[in-house]
């Protein structure tokens, strides 16, 4: 899940790099006020839906990282079960339940 949250925070490095250019480049360029404000509108729209679909991706990752931690711990349950220790706390549990002696007693 590390691997997300540095790929998500190069994609936004990246995006606020590439933000900063082309202000730069506009507030540089010799171009009349409207078409420079008329570029920069263009622009953060442009900016803006990528970022939506960013973030869309990034929750999908969430949701997916989630569905599979729920599924590794479901499994890492299952092998705690089967194993050796696992069985004997199933049974002292059982015992105990029942009133019967545990290893314990």
């Amino acid at each position: 899940m590390s691997e997300e949250k540095e790929q998500g925070s190069q994609v936004m490095g990246f995006l606020i790099g590439l933000l900063t250019g082309a202000v730069i480049a506009l507030l540089y360029a010799p171009k009349t006020g409207d078409l420079t404000r008329e570029e920069l509108r263009v622009r953060s729209e442009e900016l803006k839906r990528r970022a939506d679909e960013l973030q869309k991706i990034a929750n999908d990752l969430s949701q997916q990282a989630q569905v599979k931690g729920r599924e590794l711990v479901d499994e890492a349950k299952r092998q705690w079960d089967k194993s050796a220790v696992g069985q004997r706390s199933t049974e002292t549990g059982a015992r105990s339940a029942q009133g019967g002696p545990t290893a314990k007693s």
